[in-house]
């Protein structure tokens, strides 16, 4: 099914069976004594160090120069969360931040300082996060949706906000890139995801509600990556283009109206695209058109059987369908001149 959350009064979803979190603020930062980093300016000089960076980090982002942060070459463990002030650019050299081993859960690696911090103008660009899922196994996964769902970035409010040409690796989460309702002239471009879904849980990679969102040119790899999906939009035109997307049951799932779903390429799903119309008056003006939709049911029969599950009904399992969940109806929806 659809990977849902609610974050705050941000992003608000029904379904008796979806993500439901309220908690935003009030986890301290973890850390230890500083990390002789480089200045921001010449940060790429640094090299990594095994210990934790966690406070070393915190005040290069505390500190940006000229609104500038360059992050230091190397890989750094951090421990969640790491808080923004407010919008700034952050740019990496080579730079990797692991989440130390057994964090257990948290609210996000990377977010505002509350949930009302205005992030406009945050760029988050050239960095690895590297979520480190082996040496942090999920052991509970009703945890994660009471305020701990393990996001990577989380911003709730905010326009002209920019996360390109990243890497993120190790990803078990609830959701990894999350914008909330209170964003606007969000881009997501140009990044690689790379996923896991253990235990199996409701998972979106990437969720992203508010007005005017691009996700366009990203690659997703998933793992046998079943009850997920790699894109949800919420709110109102957004575009999604130019997407790789393999190893998810769904590719996406949209909730968003005045949205268009073109020349993505998802390999191998279950079931690539999902129509999901929950708010009044219903789902309107989405085209899902010039895509690569590429199903594989003998292996997602296999890998659903092999977990003891039901294997979806046929209506369920086609290139586009209307989610069996949806309580209004579909206005002005074109699919068209999709591939398999």
């Amino acid at each position: 099914m659809p990977a849902t959350i609610r974050v705050a009064n941000t992003i608000r979803r029904a379904g008796s069976s979806r993500k439901i979190w309220a908690r935003m603020a009030g986890l301290a930062i973890a850390g230890s004594a500083a990390l002789p980093l480089c200045n921001p300016a010449t940060a790429q000089a640094a090299e990594a160090r095994p210990h934790d960076a966690t406070a070393s980090i915190q005040s290069l982002l505390n500190n940006p120069v000229n609104g500038v942060v360059n992050l230091p070459s190397g890989t750094f463990t951090i421990s969640p969360v790491l808080r923004l002030q407010g919008g700034e650019k952050i740019v990496g050299h080579n730079t990797t931040l692991q989440v130390a081993a057994s964090s257990g859960d948290y609210q996000a690696v990377l977010t505002g300082a509350s949930a009302s911090t205005d992030l406009s103008g945050l760029t988050i660009t050239g960095v690895t996060l590297d979520q480190n899922s082996q040496a942090n196994p999920i052991t509970n996964v009703q945890a994660l949706y009471k305020g701990q769902p393990r996001f990577i970035i989380l911003a709730t409010k905010g326009t002209g906000i920019s996360i390109t040409n990243n890497k993120f690796l190790g990803i078990n989460d609830v959701d990894t890139v999350v914008t909330g309702g209170a964003t606007s002239q969000v881009t997501i471009s140009g990044n690689s995801f790379s996923s896991l879904n253990t235990p199996m849980h409701d998972h979106s990679t990437v969720y992203t509600s508010g007005t005017g969102t691009t996700i366009s040119g990203n690659t997703f790899t998933g793992s046998a990556m079943y009850d997920s999906a790699a894109i949800e939009v919420h709110g109102d035109n957004a575009t999604v283009t130019g997407n790789k997307i393999s190893g998810y049951f769904r590719g996406a799932n949209i909730v968003s109206n005045d949205t268009s779903f073109t020349r993505n390429t998802i390999t191998g799903a279950g079931s690539p695209v999902d129509l999901w119309s929950v708010v009044a008056p219903g789902l309107h003006n989405v085209t899902v058109t010039g895509n690569v939709l590429n199903i594989n049911l003998s292996y997602w029969t296999w890998v659903i059987t092999k977990m003891g599950l039901r294997v979806p009904p046929a209506s369920e399992t086609q290139q586009v369908i209307t989610d069996t969940t949806s309580t209004y109806p579909l206005h002005s929806v074109t699919v068209s001149g999709n591939s398999k």
